[in-house]
């Protein structure tokens, strides 16, 4: 299950239908995880006490809009559009990284 709940990932999807809510999920489940081991980390839920979090979320906000941008990769993009879709992603998730070293 997502951290991300699926309601908040339709609407930035401009989704307003429940036909393809299991495979959404899934999507969302697998970008979630995408996100996580980009970051080095076990999960999207524990974040070290200086990083401010919003209690909507669980997660800072950025870190929730590369989530949503690697789902809509997956959903609803073109083939051209996966790539730039991509490296906005890593753009927004490279802040929070974990063990890159010096």
């Amino acid at each position: 299950m997502s951290v991300i709940d699926l309601q908040i990932a339709k609407s930035y999807l401009d989704i307003i239908h429940s036909a393809d809510d299991v495979k959404l999920q899934l999507l969302l489940d697998g970008a979630e995880d995408e996100a996580a081991q980009f970051m080095n980390r076990s999960n999207l839920i524990e974040w070290d006490s200086d990083i401010e979090i919003d209690s909507d979320y669980l997660m800072p906000k950025s870190v929730v809009i590369g989530v949503m941008l690697l789902l809509q990769g997956n959903y609803q993009a073109s083939v051209e559009e996966i790539d730039k879709l991509r490296k906005a992603s890593e753009t927004k998730l490279m802040p929070f990284r974990l063990s890159m070293g010096v």
